[in-house]
């Protein structure tokens, strides 16, 4: 795939990450603020303490919450470790393991010790180059991370990356590397 048909919408999808990241850091420290001026609220006027309410709503309205609830993944993922689950997932995608470890980048070997071990820990790459192989969406790559013990942070800008190829469904490990790769960061696969 060509690196210029992403290269401009990741770029602004990097870019409205970061703001959102800068924002919570913000509204966290807003908070902060807020809590520690409620506790002079005696002291403070009847006025004052009207201006701080009305603040403080504006800005509670302003908080939002993470979109996975992780005791939830946890519940679902609880009992299947990450081979079991890969094995299951590609069973579900109807492909041989061998198109999908060889769209995963991960060699034949590799891939065989995943499948006999059923406690084996891959690397972070690893799960995300079978969720991109696998054309798994944001839930999805959530949950098979989740049993390999991982998360998708979208504070790590390799993870950032990687979730703009999941969102925009460029399910195209080499492309994701080439990404990774301007941006220094760990190439997926094995």
């Amino acid at each position: 795939m060509n690196e210029k048909f992403f290269e401009q919408p990741l770029e602004n999808y990097l870019r409205t990450e970061l703001i959102a990241k800068i924002k919570s850091l913000l509204e966290e420290r807003i908070k902060k603020h807020i809590e520690k001026e409620r506790k002079r609220m005696p002291r403070r006027s009847i006025r004052e303490r009207r201006k701080l309410q009305s603040f403080s709503l504006t800005y509670a309205a302003l908080i939002s919450f993470a979109d996975i609830d992780f005791e939830d993944l946890h519940e679902e993922t609880k009992g299947e470790t990450f081979s079991e689950m890969l094995m299951r997932l590609i069973e579900e995608s109807g492909e041989k393991n061998s198109a999908i470890y060889t769209r995963a980048n991960i060699d034949r070997r590799h891939f065989s010790k995943i499948a006999k071990h059923k406690d084996y820990k891959p690397s972070k790459q690893t799960v995300l180059a079978f969720a991109l192989a696998l054309k798994l969406d944001f839930d999805q790559t959530q949950k098979l991370l989740a049993a390999a013990g991982y998360i998708l942070n979208k504070s790590i800008l390799s993870d950032l990356i990687v979730s703009f190829f999941i969102e925009y469904k460029i399910f195209d490990v080499d492309s994701a590397n080439q990404a990774l790769y301007k941006y220094n960061q760990p190439l997926l696969g094995g």
